[in-house]
């Protein structure tokens, strides 16, 4: 059986170092998607998610949301987690992630998410609602989460 491949967007591995406790809702998509790596599943990311990554930690340090500490413990979190970097999402940004960008109204960032998901043909999990929205007009695949009740779905962000 072939490994599940999923985009992992920023939103989804920042819960581990920065739960949102305003959205426990976005904190159980983020484990629902994350233990998706217990399962055999492979996360692909675009290569500006390291930068995103690292970018958010210092952040919440900088404004003292979490210590250093934490945030070293993080990046030993996420180095655990089965990652495969598209160097093609990279070779892509002045084309095809410029013109998602603009047909969708997002940031180049989010729009590499959306080229990786739409060029690989898998699902992108991501807490971001712009994000979600995008790639459902762009009709791309979401990760679904089982909620509580027995239905499937993104958890609203």
């Amino acid at each position: 059986m072939a490994a599940k491949i999923i985009v992992l967007d920023n939103s989804i591995n920042t819960r581990l170092l920065w739960p949102d406790s305003e959205s426990p809702g976005s904190n159980r998509y983020a484990s629902d998607v994350l233990s998706q790596a217990n399962d055999g599943g492979v996360f692909h990311v675009p290569t500006i998610w390291h930068y995103e990554a690292a970018h958010v930690a210092a952040k919440l340090v900088r404004i003292g949301q979490v210590s250093q500490a934490s945030a070293v413990s993080y990046f030993e979190q996420i180095a655990l987690l089965p990652i495969v970097t598209d160097v093609s999402s990279h070779a892509n940004a002045t084309c095809a992630t410029f013109a998602l960008s603009i047909q969708f109204g997002l940031s180049a960032y989010d729009a590499a998410y959306l080229e990786l998901v739409l060029r690989l043909g898998c699902s992108l999990a991501t807490n971001d609602k712009r994000l979600r929205a995008a790639a459902e007009r762009a009709g791309a695949s979401l990760f679904l989460s089982t909620g509580s009740d027995g239905s499937a779905s993104p958890r609203s962000a």
